[in-house]
């Protein structure tokens, strides 16, 4: 029997999927073989200047719904499932480092011959952006990094990463899930966000979330590479973020040669989700 709370609960999937038309699944996304017989899922349209989004953990490029109808009238937009997420080969738990997700970027980039790229990341898709412009220096035309920072981990955080990651692998995402959706958006985004979000982070496997998070933990302060390059970068943050305090953006900012702040309001931690208007705005004005 459908109770109130079902009804309920399809309202509000039927209102998401027509706010985010084709939310559900990632099946728009083409697959590319990898020399070591990986299968990554990547998306590629509009036509411009190549725009590759990196999404957030733990999602999946699904995260870039929002961005897809705006930035492609504007950009060649690249969105990617990184390893074990969405559609992309599984991965075992293990860590995977912030450089290994920048190659699975750059072999994308290679297969659809673009030598050089705006690079964009959503927290730890900004990891990744600057993982990929520590190695790729020559491939990146400016970056975009939100909600993210160039610090590395404390120990205190790697610490609770690892055990983050034994409980997922031991017992799934539900207790992962239930204690980053309050932080994942501001009190004032839309129930359909909400629920947009929800739906994506409970199709993540076990393996690619506890992955993600010992490679979180192992990565460099990339601090210097912000301070050394010429290039532009866009950074942007939400004014309730409270996972990413806004003073890494602004620290990060302060450290930039060429660099433009962007705060959004209100936002929680993903706030190319829940402002995706102001979000697009900024970039277009910034690499349009």
């Amino acid at each position: 029997m459908i109770n109130a709370f079902s009804l309920t609960k399809i309202a509000l999937l039927l209102s998401a999927f027509f706010y985010f038309p084709g939310f559900i699944t990632s099946a728009y996304a083409a697959p590319m073989n990898t020399a070591n017989n990986k299968v990554i899922f990547y998306r590629d349209t509009g036509k411009g200047s190549p725009l590759v989004l990196i999404h957030a953990f733990p999602t999946d490029q699904r995260l870039w719904k929002p961005q897809q109808k705006e930035l492609k009238k504007h950009f060649r937009l690249i969105t990617i499932d990184l390893l074990g997420f969405g559609q992309s080969s599984a991965t075992d738990g293990q860590a995977v480092t912030m450089t290994e997700y920048a190659d699975e970027v750059k072999q994308v980039l290679d297969q659809l011959h673009i030598q050089q790229a705006i690079i964009g990341g959503e927290s730890m898709g900004g990891y990744v952006a600057l993982a990929f412009l520590k190695k790729y220096p020559g491939s990146v035309k400016g970056l975009v990094l939100s909600d993210t920072q160039s610090i590395p981990d404390s120990m205190e955080t790697k610490a609770k990463r690892e055990t983050t990651a034994l409980d997922v692998l031991e017992h799934g995402t539900g207790s992962l899930i239930s204690g980053f959706m309050p932080k994942a958006l501001s009190p004032a985004a839309p129930e359909k966000a909400k629920l947009f979000l929800q739906q994506i982070l409970e199709t993540q496997k076990p393996e690619a979330v506890a992955s993600a998070l010992r490679g979180m933990a192992l990565r460099d302060d990339t601090s210097d590479v912000i301070a050394n390059t010429v290039l532009p970068i866009l950074i942007i943050t939400g004014d309730q973020d409270t996972l990413i305090s806004p003073q890494q953006s602004e620290t990060m900012h302060k450290l930039a040669k060429n660099s433009q702040l962007v705060t959004l309001s209100p936002a929680g931690h993903l706030s190319s989700l829940e402002q995706p208007e102001q979000w697009n705005k900024a970039v277009t004005a910034m690499f349009k």
